[in-house]
């Protein structure tokens, strides 16, 4: 406390080979102002009064937030509009399904007219930094960081369609999406099963062979956070099995849209960095943990961009 805390940081600096006058030290409490001295770059958060004062004398970087508070009536209009928005997606989807012949193609235009209402409806946006490997390189495998449970909408939007998606089988007795899922060709797979899972994705690698594409999580669930978990090799012997490329997707802070175990969808700007196709043509087994490093070690890249 006080100059206590600031002789503990400095016995821990000199313990470690850490430079203070390189470090950084973040407050709120102006009884931290001894340590806030002993570095090199101190910074305020939420100051109170007191420490304000010092930081606005000595010119100290000052960051202040608010808590987002409960949903208001946008963010609850914006859930109910989203949940209602399916059945005038059906109604879309399954119009265009019988004039066409084609299941696939009513089940695109549903799901990517659904994905639309439901950003339009909660206020997500989604600013795209290299869009174009969504269209020039398919059919390809295309992977995303899995942080939010509305990550699949967000791809659904993104790639629109001729794709099938990669999903855990529990989904695929649930009400409503589990018989939507089905029914875009949704590919479900039993995670605690491995060798019946690799069997399971058999037929995303045949969709890919007819000129369809794929997407999946590679970390096989949500984190919850910002970290990327550890990439499974499904994706990858997916993509080696047909010969498609695999195109990384990095969904940089979907969690500012839905947090998690949040229930409502708030308005968000969604950064998304799309990196060119990567071929999979000449990769070999026994070189594919040393490839799935690298591209895991591109997603921690972008997100701490």
């Amino acid at each position: 406390w006080q100059e206590g805390k600031a002789t503990a940081a400095r016995r821990l600096a000199g313990a470690h080979d850490l430079d203070l006058s390189k470090s950084f030290f973040y407050t709120d409490s102006h009884d931290d102002l001894a340590l806030l001295d002993a570095v090199g770059h101190p910074r305020l958060v939420n100051p109170d009064a007191d420490l304000a004062k010092v930081g606005s004398r000595r010119g100290w970087p000052v960051y202040r937030f608010n808590s987002r508070g409960r949903p208001g009536v946008r963010e609850l209009a914006g859930l109910f509009g989203s949940l209602a928005s399916l059945g005038p997606a059906a109604m879309v989807g399954v119009p265009a399904a019988l004039a066409s012949g084609s299941v696939r193609a009513g089940a695109d235009l549903m799901l990517s007219t659904y994905a639309d209402l439901t950003t339009t409806l909660t206020g997500v946006e989604l600013n795209v930094e290299g869009e174009e490997p969504l269209w020039s390189h398919r059919p390809a495998v295309f992977i995303f960081n899995h942080q939010s449970g509305l990550d699949s909408i967000l791809m659904a939007q993104l790639t629109r369609r001729d794709v099938v998606g990669v999903a855990k089988k529990e989904l695929e007795t649930t009400p409503i999406i589990g018989p939507l899922m089905r029914a875009a060709g949704v590919v479900f797979v039993d995670r605690g099963n491995r060798s019946r899972a690799i069997e399971a994705m058999q037929p995303a690698v045949e969709a890919m062979r007819e000129g369809l594409s794929v997407v999946i999580a590679p970390e096989g669930t949500r984190s919850g956070t910002a970290k990327i978990g550890k990439f499974k090799k499904g994706a990858f012997h997916m993509a080696m099995a047909a010969g498609v490329p695999i195109v990384p997707v990095v969904l940089k802070n979907a969690l500012d849209a839905l947090p998690r175990k949040a229930m409502v969808i708030r308005p968000a700007t969604v950064d998304v960095v799309v990196h060119p196709p990567i071929p999979t043509a000449d990769w070999k087994r026994e070189e594919l943990d040393g490839r799935i490093a690298e591209i895991e070690q591109l997603y921690r890249d972008t997100l701490s961009d």
